[in-house]
């Protein structure tokens, strides 16, 4: 069985592992802050949430509630780009 990599230069594929090494280090930094990011917003819209549930329905809260449901929809795209991002480098190493 041929390895699909033979042929390359060993610099360019030291180099391209290295890439991947990079990328999913950032990528894990990324995710961190991201999650940290939705973790913010799921509070943030549960508060607001609560404090119309009891009556409070001033336009205070109903803002903070789509600035929770914005800042949550941010950043869960973010770690879904950051998936596809990493799915693209893992199909181009095969």
């Amino acid at each position: 069985m041929s390895n699909k990599l033979d042929g390359f230069p060993s610099k360019f594929l030291l180099e391209f592992g290295m890439a991947i090494q990079a990328v999913t280090t950032s990528q894990s930094t990324a995710f961190e802050k991201a999650k940290e990011g939705m973790d913010r917003g799921s509070r943030k819209l549960n508060n607001a949430a609560a404090k119309i549930a009891s009556g409070d329905i001033s336009p205070n809260n109903i803002v903070e509630l789509a600035c929770a449901e914005t800042m949550y929809s941010a950043n869960a795209k973010v770690i879904h780009t950051e998936d596809e991002m990493l799915g693209t480098l893992l199909d181009v190493k095969r």
